[in-house]
């Protein structure tokens, strides 16, 4: 079988601090691994863990506004409903 490269977008990151698909992600990318492919899975830039690897899985840092944005726009959303 050939070694695959995967990538793992739309998780707030592993190892997992947060929810559902952060487990998934975490347990997936993990034994991904251990069959031999090559996993890179996309951080938030503000997740706690700040290494660029974790048991082989590569980490890739990336600048998340959700933060940030989602919130007001969830804000922003429910205010609406009061005007």
């Amino acid at each position: 079988m050939k070694n695959l490269r995967i990538a793992i977008l739309g998780t707030r990151g592993i190892p997992n601090n947060y929810g559902g698909f952060e487990h998934i992600s975490e347990y997936v990318s993990a034994g991904l691994v251990k069959k031999g492919h090559s996993v890179t899975v996309y951080n938030s830039h503000n997740h706690p863990y700040t290494a660029d690897t974790w048991k082989g899985v590569k980490i890739q840092h990336c600048y998340d506004p959700e933060y940030l944005v989602g919130t007001w726009t969830h804000a922003g959303k429910n205010l609406m409903w009061f005007c």
